[in-house]
């Protein structure tokens, strides 16, 4: 899907219009599904070469592909809950990674904020490559119990 096209939520609005009204809970799974099997666009991004040379060609990852992996990464921890995660590139170079978080309370933020630095620095390592620095940016932006 192109960035702007609204083709798939004009189909998806007349269809929904079109069938009688029946209760959320009775048409929620299908639109859910509906919703999970449309497929997202993600950015391209260059990956440093693992093998130079031994192949023609560029290798590329989404954007997409680079957050999921991030969001794995930093996922399970006790003492902070991922909120957002957000790639910026320019033209297929990675300019940079924001990681928002929510804290819980009482934990040392300062050393949570520098541990879901060094993890994604060691992710985007692996997927874009070794010789690629990439700027993080981790803040707080809340805080839960």
């Amino acid at each position: 899907m192109a960035i702007g096209d609204l083709e798939i939520y004009d189909n998806a609005g007349r269809q929904l219009r079109a069938v009688p009204e029946p209760e959320w809970q009775a048409i929620e799974p299908a639109v859910l599904a509906a919703v999970r099997a449309t497929p997202r666009g993600g950015w391209p991004l260059a990956v440093e070469d693992p093998e130079p040379g031994s192949a023609h060609g560029r290798i590329r990852v989404s954007d997409l592909a680079v957050t999921a992996a991030l969001s794995r990464a930093l996922a399970g921890q006790p003492d902070y809950l991922v909120d957002r995660i957000e790639a910026t590139s320019d033209d297929e170079v990675l300019q940079g990674i924001q990681i928002q978080l929510s804290g819980l309370y009482g934990a040392d933020l300062v050393s949570v904020t520098e541990r879901v630095r060094e993890r994604a620095e060691g992710v985007l390592t692996d997927v874009i490559g070794p010789g690629t620095a990439v700027p993080v940016s981790v803040t707080v932006v809340d805080v839960h119990r």
